[in-house]
């Protein structure tokens, strides 16, 4: 190799490292996709919604859901359907349901890893927690007839 070929080898190869200098720089100041180790800004809305909800529907359920039994008074409790023995079993499954998977549904929404990776599952599991409630208020609103 020739003194000319090795300069010009030479211009190439630093052409070449200060092309990739600028290709690096260029990729530093440009925003990065979000990578499953990024933070969610919006960690806190899904679960503190949910929180409301359920606060809100709680008393309700509560209140409608041990009401619930009453149905029974123009019947007695023998004689009483069975469409209407399981509609009230359901609602006390949801009562059971209401205290139990609620505030556990919500401790695991709030406690999720405030990271982009689990943003779906915090949505998922937030709003899953006001279903009991929910369920509860429905089922006392469509009780059969005695």
């Amino acid at each position: 190799m020739n003194d000319q070929e090795a300069r010009a080898d030479d211009e190439l190869r630093h052409a070449w490292a200060a092309a990739n200098a600028a290709d690096a720089a260029a990729d530093a100041r440009a925003v990065r996709p979000l990578g499953p180790d990024d933070r969610d800004e919006k960690a806190g809305s899904a679960p503190g919604w949910a929180t409301l909800f359920a606060l809100l529907l709680a008393p309700v359920a509560l209140l409608f859901g041990g009401l619930a039994p009453m149905a029974t008074d123009g019947c007695g409790p023998d004689n009483c359907s069975r469409e209407l023995d399981a509609a009230l079993a359901a609602v006390m499954g949801g009562m059971y349901a209401m205290f139990a998977a609620t505030p556990a549904l919500l401790l695991t929404a709030w406690l999720l890893p405030r990271r982009m990776r689990f943003a779906t599952a915090r949505r998922v599991v937030a709003w899953c927690a006001p279903l009991p409630p929910l369920f509860v208020i429905l089922m006392v609103f469509t009780l059969p007839e005695g």
